[in-house]
């Protein structure tokens, strides 16, 4: 006989960010905690060693004093809304880092 109900199928996770970037949208920008704030003199603590100086100036210009949480929260400044991807992938901050592909959160933001 046949079965009574739907066959259970194992969902799949993404295998790769390409093409997507919702997590980059609607968040803000983490990249505002590689700007800089008086009290880090010359050491700043969250920028990763090697940031280039054009991406620093462009953090610093952009955001020109806000701290995160306060800067536009449509877009991370650094996604690339045409090609769904960050722009600086090597240099992303950790909270970026982090994110877990195929984790709860990024399945719930891919629905």
């Amino acid at each position: 006989s046949a079965p009574s109900g739907p066959e259970s199928l194992p969902v799949l996770g993404p295998e790769s960010c390409a093409g997507c970037g919702h997590c980059c949208e609607g968040i803000g920008s983490p990249v505002a905690v590689y700007a800089s704030r008086r009290n880090y003199g010359a050491n700043h603590p969250f920028r990763p060693a090697g940031l280039p100086a054009e991406l620093i100036a462009e953090i610093e210009d952009h955001f020109a004093g806000l701290v995160r949480g306060q800067e536009p929260q449509e877009r991370c400044l650094w996604f690339d809304p045409a090609l769904r991807q960050c722009r600086h992938y090597e240099y992303r901050p950790p909270l970026c880092r982090e994110y877990e592909l195929g984790g709860r959160a990024c399945l719930s933001l891919r629905k």
